[in-house]
């Protein structure tokens, strides 16, 4: 039973009421798998936002509660108890994009011209029939302007509600309302047939994305992902203070700005203009409006912009912490976008003057790189020595400055923090954070590869052999062990703990330390198994998508931030409605990397003529013994250690870090000795393997060395089947006080 317009005929007797009531509860009609349907409230979250992040008012009705004693699907609902109205009486309650804040300039906008259709069901236990509309508001929050569109609701039973999202097609329009910058969405309730009391229920409201309905069971992965990828830039986009270009620190704040959130689009912006998103022009503006915002900060810093800063006026807030690896995902953000072809010359030199505002050699101590610097009590001492990938991350970006150049092989090496560590098999070995396991968040072993593509590279030059890996393959090899004891717990689908807010608070969760929450996982950090190619990922996305019983982990800002979901139930609970604008990002980077095959953003940079010239100082084909140099010295451990499976190293000839010594591993010597300042002459006197084993390894080298791309994902995995700073959203005072022993060790 659809609900029709106010004009429409209302006389229906109680039986045929309470027939239809009867049968739409029933038929429940819920996304069915359509990932299309984006749910934007539905009473199925641990909390009482919509999706979009933003409260409930219940303006003036009597209350305005979540329950579960009547729902349309699921366990809950939303209750507007209405009260007594009188007859020709009215009611409003209301829901926003954002928190409430009386500043127009500081309010999340929502994009409502993205979608289709806003749907919902609606049931009238107020025992008179009433005229229900829906009016729409931009960032103005003003009456004068406005889209209505009513519809009438008989007493008793679900009505289903459907508004097309063309203000065109039936709306009455005051002013000129922005759909693209959506603040609220009210809910007006007219008495016109009488006086009424008692409830309306809200439940699964949902926005239709346009284009064609994608099955999240059964359609090509790649149309999944990149629908996904799509609706979370495009929330990070319509979230851009429209003043600043700063991006929000989580989506129900309008107060803080953060770099590693703004990093997100401007990041992703490149990707997002090929994929006709936005276009260049909108892109090249909103990259000069973040130039200034990020001049503006740092005119009022000492070495770097500041880790969170005003969402309007970029100056910077809370303790002034300027922190390494957030100036460094912007810093690197600039420089992608300052190389783009496309990028105006006058753009060009404005970032590139920015950038020699950043200032990281100030940080380069002797160890690794410092965290922060407060103006209260200066160079923060901890830094950045355990193996966590964030080190290698600043150590790019001070590379890649020149007013303040840091060699990269100075600093690569300097997370001599390390261990070898696995959950399942000891066979997959991967390098972890050493100095306790609380600290093994999976973002981190992702960082450097969302950046920079090392995948055809081979082990790096880190000076103790055993512990020397790629950074991408020791990521592979993390997310294939994390596939495995998730397996192994029966929880395949549940791609995994990660840093975020838990149920006791802020945590580095992972499979090495849940810290008590067994049943927690982070629903987008999905992405970066499916980056991985590990085992259950494409599975795990869709599940998470659609379990099944017609209901998802996901809304309009993307995948859930977390949920818990214990082994063998059939729902999740404790699932807020919140986003962590700096996991959207996350995920956002490695949804496209699955997409973007050869145009994918860490391949280009890793392309660059300057970061091809950084890299090759820390990256030497050939070199088992780091010495420096493929020698015979090198040829003679392959030799000795060719055949080894499984836990090979460096030390005895794994060349690429895939713990195996074969023909690939003679090729990468056979690389680097061409490219070494070896003379002719020493070519003679190169020991040889058996013709045999030689042949063979020839052969598996050429077919391991083929070219190769990722599924439209894989980077040629390694897999076999195909830590950290101060906590995010802490400041390093406070981060440290749990975790002081982890630094400087």
């Amino acid at each position: 039973m659809n609900a029709f317009p106010q004009a429409a005929p209302i006389g229906r007797t109680r039986w045929l009421a309470a027939l239809a009531a009867l049968w739409l509860a029933q038929a429940v009609v819920c996304r069915a798998g359509d990932v299309s349907v984006v749910p934007l409230f539905d009473g199925e979250r641990s909390d009482s936002l919509n999706l979009w992040g933003g409260p409930f008012s219940r303006g003036n009705i009597t209350s305005f509660t979540k329950q579960a004693a009547v729902v349309h699907s699921g366990v809950g609902a939303y209750q507007a108890n209405l009260g007594a109205v009188p007859s020709d009486g009215f009611r409003f309650f209301q829901t926003f994009s954002s928190q409430l804040s009386g500043d127009m300039n500081r309010r999340q906008d929502r994009d409502l011209s993205q979608y289709q259709t806003l749907e919902g069901y609606v049931r009238n236990d107020a025992g008179a029939p009433l005229t229900f509309s829906l009016e729409l508001k931009d960032y103005r929050d003003s009456l004068s302007h406005r889209a209505t569109r009513s519809y009438t609701l008989p007493a008793g039973g679900w009505t289903r509600i459907e508004a097309p999202l063309d203000l065109a097609d039936g709306w009455n329009i005051t002013g000129s309302p922005d759909l693209s910058r959506t603040y609220a969405v009210s809910f007006l309730v007219d008495a016109d047939f009488g006086a009424a009391n008692g409830p309306l229920y809200l439940d699964d409201f949902s926005l239709r994305e346009k284009g064609p309905p994608i099955d999240a069971a059964s359609a090509p992965i790649e149309s999944v992902v990149e629908r996904l990828a799509r609706r979370q830039f495009m929330g990070l986009w319509a979230a851009r203070n429209k003043t600043s270009g700063l991006i929000p620190n989580s989506s129900d704040n309008v107060s803080v700005a953060a770099l590693n959130t703004t990093t997100g689009v401007a990041w992703t912006l490149p990707a997002a203009i090929r994929r006709g998103w936005v276009t260049q022009s909108e892109a090249d503006a909103y990259m000069s409006r973040l130039v200034t915002s990020l001049n503006v900060n740092r005119d009022q810093t000492t070495y770097l912009p500041t880790r969170f800063l005003d969402l309007v006026t970029a100056a910077p807030v809370t303790d002034r912490e300027e922190s390494t690896i957030d100036a460094s995902f912007i810093f690197l953000a600039l420089h992608n976008y300052k190389t783009q072809a496309a990028t105006p010359a006058a753009l060009r030199d404005s970032i590139d003057a920015l950038q020699q505002r950043f200032n990281f050699a100030a940080f380069a101590g002797p160890g690794a790189y410092g965290q922060a610097y407060f103006p209260q009590s200066g160079l923060s001492p901890y830094t950045y020595a355990g193996y966590t990938n964030e080190n290698k991350v600043i150590a790019l970006a001070g590379e890649l400055s020149e007013a303040h150049h840091v060699p990269l092989d100075d600093m690569w090496n300097k997370d001599v923090g390390r261990s070898l560590a696995w959950l399942v098999d000891s066979n997959d070995r991967f390098l972890a954070y050493s100095y306790d396991t609380q600290y093994r968040a999976p973002f981190v072993q992702a960082l450097l590869n969302l950046f920079v593509d090392t995948s055809e590279r081979g082990v790096d030059s880190y000076p103790n052999r055993s512990l020397a890996r790629n950074p991408w393959i020791n990521f592979v090899r993390y997310q294939d062990e994390v596939a495995d004891k998730l397996a192994q717990l029966n929880r395949e689908n549940f791609v995994q703990p990660d840093a975020g807010q838990g149920a006791a608070g802020y945590q580095p969760y992972n499979l090495f330390n849940n810290f008590g929450q067994p049943n927690l996982f982070m629903p987008w950090s999905v992405a970066f198994a499916l980056m991985a190619g590990a085992e259950h990922s494409e599975e795990a996305l869709r599940f998470l998508l659609d379990n099944g019983l017609g209901t998802g982990l996901d809304g309009p800002l993307g995948l859930a931030d977390s949920a818990q979901w214990a082994t063998g139930d059939a729902n999740p609970t404790q699932v807020p409605s919140f986003a962590d604008n700096w996991n959207m990002t996350l995920s956002l980077m490695a949804f496209l990397e699955f997409l973007e095959g050869d145009d994918r953003a860490s391949l280009r940079f890793a392309q660059l003529p300057e970061v091809i010239a950084a890299l090759d100082t820390v990256f030497l084909d050939g070199d088992f013994n780091g010495s420096g140099a493929a020698d015979a010295a090198d040829l003679a451990l392959w030799k000795a250690g060719f055949g080894a499976s499984g836990v090979a190293t460096p030390a005895i000839g794994d060349g690429d870090g895939d713990g195996d010594v074969d023909g690939a591993d003679l090729l990468r010597w056979q690389r680097g000795f061409a490219g070494s300042a070896a003379t002719p002459a020493f070519a003679p006197a190169v020991p040889e393997p058996a013709a045999a084993a030689l042949a063979a390894a020839g052969l598996a080298a050429l077919l391991a060395l083929r070219p190769r791309r990722r599924g439209t994902s894989s980077r040629g995995s390694t897999s076999r089947r195909s830590v950290p700073r101060a906590p995010f959203g802490k400041t390093h005072e406070s981060a440290c006080k749990d975790c002081s022993s982890q630094y400087n060790r």
